[in-house]
């Protein structure tokens, strides 16, 4: 019966709300050795225009679509699921499985991406790593199987730490392992403080990375201007002639939230907060630009708010986004090749023009 039990949670998709925006947070520099010789980077391939998205619903609807052909967006980093410990902490399991629709994808390549916890790797016994990668082949082959397209890439999500690096990369090699001679390539995200200090944190056995260039500042002190893009903050990782041992691609973010603090302590993030929401004279005070006192009791999309809670609300305006993709190309030209939006959403997409994007080149 256990058997089974442990199984079942990859033979059926698991409905759920992801948790992986605030495991991209506030990275700490690590001193570890880097094991191994270094990677030789492989020839950049023709720069490309991709959007993440970051939902359990995939349907491309005529907006979406529009901007993908407007931007010369010609793929889509979808996330297929979470890997996280299940309740009782026993089982690595996957949660939030997308279901997928294909209308529109015709002529558009699907990069299937997994979003991992660092904690399920801190409690991965090494004898479970190649089961636990052949697990992860099988789901995606499954889901994959009904796009109507080869798979040429998977990407990881994972801001590894010290103490489970060693794990990460095991799995990262299983995983290379089994799709050995399908022409499949291996991809994971990297922060500012990987790239920056390579020799501690570590490369990760892949075969290309794709710097995440956002959630840099810091979200728990309500000083901070912008947790989701603090270029001074961003700029100390990027010395000149800065160098990595692996092709990199550049994801640049065009989402928004609102962080929720109480008492002086962040407690909450809430995305992608409308307009319309915002502005609540009776509810929400206007403090500074982007800061909100509350008023009295509410929900804010399906948030409850007290009064004297604080709001911040971030965004990127196309003028910090064309300022970060300068600082990058300036200092890495390499990683600003190719872009990555994060992420693909209506709400999103009503705050940019198609040009904005298109024209960072």
């Amino acid at each position: 019966m256990e058997t089974t039990h442990k199984f079942s949670f990859w033979d059926y998709d698991m409905a759920g709300r992801s948790r992986s925006r605030l495991a991209f947070f506030l990275p700490i520099l690590f001193f570890l050795a880097c094991k191994g010789d270094p990677v030789t980077p492989p020839a950049p391939e023709t720069p490309f225009r991709a959007f993440y998205h970051w939902q359990t619903e995939f349907k491309l609807d005529s907006l979406e679509r529009d901007w993908l052909n407007a931007t010369g967006a010609d793929r889509i980093y979808v996330k297929f699921f979470d890997l996280d410990r299940d309740a009782g902490g026993k089982d690595i399991i996957p949660l939030a499985s997308v279901q997928m629709d294909t209308t529109g994808l015709q002529g558009r390549r699907v990069i299937p991406t997994i979003f991992i916890t660092n904690r399920s790797m801190l409690q991965l016994p090494p004898a479970e790593i190649p089961q636990l990668a052949g697990r992860i082949t099988e789901k995606i082959d499954r889901q994959f199987a009904g796009l109507g397209q080869p798979l040429r890439e998977l990407q990881l999500d994972c801001d590894w730490t010290p103490q489970s690096r060693e794990t990460y990369f095991a799995l990262l090699e299983a995983l290379k392992k089994n799709y050995a001679g399908r022409e499949v390539r291996l991809s994971t995200t990297i922060r500012l403080h990987q790239l920056r200090y390579p020799e501690q944190t570590g490369v990760p056995p892949v075969d290309r990375g794709v710097l995440m260039f956002y959630n840099m500042g810091n979200l728990t002190e309500w000083s901070e201007p912008n947790s989701i893009l603090n270029l001074e903050k961003a700029a100390a990782y990027l010395p000149d002639g800065l160098q990595y041992p692996l092709h990199l691609d550049l994801a640049l973010p065009i989402f928004r939230w609102a962080v929720l603090f109480r008492d002086g302590k962040m407690i909450k993030l809430i995305n992608e907060p409308t307009d319309s929401l915002l502005q609540q004279p009776q509810k929400l005070e206007p403090t500074q630009p982007g800061r909100y006192r509350v008023l009295e009791n509410h929900y804010l999309d399906g948030y409850y708010l007290y009064r004297g809670d604080q709001l911040r609300v971030e965004a990127v305006s196309t003028e910090a986004l064309r300022a970060a993709y300068e600082l990058v190309k300036r200092q890495y030209p390499d990683a600003a090749r190719s872009l990555i939006f994060y992420h693909l959403d209506r709400q999103v997409l009503d705050r940019y023009r198609p040009a904005d994007l298109k024209g960072l080149n």
